[in-house]
């Protein structure tokens, strides 16, 4: 794995001059010191939906100044990457009113992503008078990245609904999807939750016993000091939290106040340990690429299934049907695959060849029967794949690093151009959903198995 290294002090141009027209508005509180080096900063920034858009990039550049490791955002659905992740970070999240509303940010001098997905929390529509959208409606997005240093890290930017006539129950049950995930996760490295959980830091409304049972500690838990996070009557919403106490240290936690209703809160960390070599494995999910933002992040699809490639043993298989085959990183993973003893068997579905699926055609040759081919589509084929039962893409694998009968579906083909298009990649690791895709695969070029 390989980050691009810039200077520790980030050149962090003002977002206001993207709108010349907006008043500058000035933050609220002074930057946090910078982190002693060694420190992990991760900063929850819940950046209210409905402020003018100067008091909001103010509040954004006041989360930057604090050059923080991390970034985890609440109520930022329509609001423009360049101001959540200036030059310095990236950025991620699903796009949409409700998915786009918990991005993920970090800086890329320090860290590179590995995984990333977006959870359905709960899922409820309803509305109470006054109302502009469907509090009942919860995802949180989550990012696995590895530091320079080799350490491996995940950050989960959640958003729990408020308690009302519609919403009652639904915290619990998305905590219960928000550990599911986070008990996932936690097998590569440690886990930070971090968001506006709706509910107060106190003894009557704060789940302790069901935070413990996933293992998530509050920086408050850890340190013994709490303090009031925004403009709700001294109540203390806005958390931190750790998945393992273990393999990360509290250092110290800070919040700021913002123009928003919510205060920024910061806390830093130190790991416990020195960094392991963490196995290759896929978690389960839906992954989207960032289609404006950086290239590793328009490729984060293609470049999944080319891990995925990456990582297949010698005497596994690959079964690869896809649209089109015209990515040359993707090509070139699956030759090495095929050098080292993987056998890869592939379908296209154009219907004039590319050059890389010529490429491959005369590489592993036509013959079905055999464990290594790559053919057209054949007319069973076309006509499964005319009755919609097809995706764009399909990747089956019968094991790649540690994960085995992975299975991702994808709604766009394997080519460049992909990159420059939202494409969603949805990850599958259970023996029945591979057991499934493997017979339609081999029906459409009329084998059985």
């Amino acid at each position: 794995m390989t980050t691009a290294l810039v200077t520790s002090s980030l050149a962090v141009t003002s977002p206001a001059t993207a709108r010349s027209s907006l008043r500058i508005v000035q933050p609220l509180s002074a930057p946090v010191a910078p982190a002693a080096e060694g420190v992990i900063r991760i900063t929850e920034a819940n950046l209210l939906s409905g402020q003018p858009d100067g008091n909001f990039q103010a509040d954004a550049r006041l989360v930057i100044s604090n050059q923080p490791d991390f970034i985890t955002y609440n109520e930022v659905p329509w609001r423009k990457d360049v101001f959540l992740a200036p030059p310095g970070y990236a950025l991620f999240r699903t796009p949409g009113q409700y998915t786009g509303e918990t991005p993920v940010a970090w800086r890329t001098d320090k860290w590179t992503a590995i995984n990333q997905g977006t959870l359905m929390v709960c899922y409820k529509k309803g509305r109470l008078p006054g109302q502009k959208v469907d509090w009942g409606i919860r995802y949180a997005n989550w990012v696995t990245l590895q530091g320079i240093d080799g350490h491996v890290i995940s950050v989960i930017s959640a958003h729990l609904p408020p308690v009302t006539s519609i919403t009652e129950g639904l915290q619990e049950k998305g905590l219960h999807r928000i550990g599911a995930l986070a008990n996932t996760l936690s097998a590569y490295g440690p886990v930070l939750m971090a968001g506006d959980m709706n509910f107060h830091y106190g003894p009557r409304q704060y789940p302790r016993e069901l935070l413990a049972s996933y293992g998530f500690t509050s920086t408050y838990d850890v340190l013994g000091t709490s303090f009031p996070t925004g403009d709700h009557r001294g109540a203390t919403i806005d958390y931190v939290f750790l998945k393992d106490t273990a393999r990360l240290n509290v250092v110290a936690h800070y919040n700021q106040e913002l123009y928003s209703d919510h205060d920024a809160v910061t806390a830093d960390l130190t790991f416990t340990d020195a960094p392991t070599d963490v196995p290759v494995s896929f978690a389960p999910g839906t992954y989207t690429n960032s289609p404006t933002a950086t290239r590793s992040l328009q490729r984060s699809v293609l470049d999944l299934v080319v891990k995925a490639v990456d990582n297949t043993p010698p005497g596994a298989a690959i079964h690869l049907t896809t649209a089109k085959l015209g990515d040359k990183r993707l090509t070139a993973a699956l030759k090495a695959a095929h050098e080292r003893g993987v056998h890869v068997q592939l379908v296209t579905r154009r219907e004039r060849p590319s050059g890389q699926e010529l490429e491959m055609q005369a590489l592993l040759g036509q013959k079905v029967w055999r464990k290594r081919w790559a053919v057209g589509c054949w007319r069973v084929c076309r006509t499964i794949e005319s009755r919609g039962k097809l995706p764009e893409t399909r990747v089956l694998i019968s094991q790649s690093g540690l994960t085995k009968a992975l299975r991702i579906d994808i709604d766009e083909p394997m080519v460049y151009s992909t990159a420059r298009t939202l494409t969603t990649a949805r990850v599958m690791t259970t023996q029945n959903a591979y057991d499934g895709a493997f017979l339609r695969f081999f029906r459409l070029v009329n084998r059985t198995v």
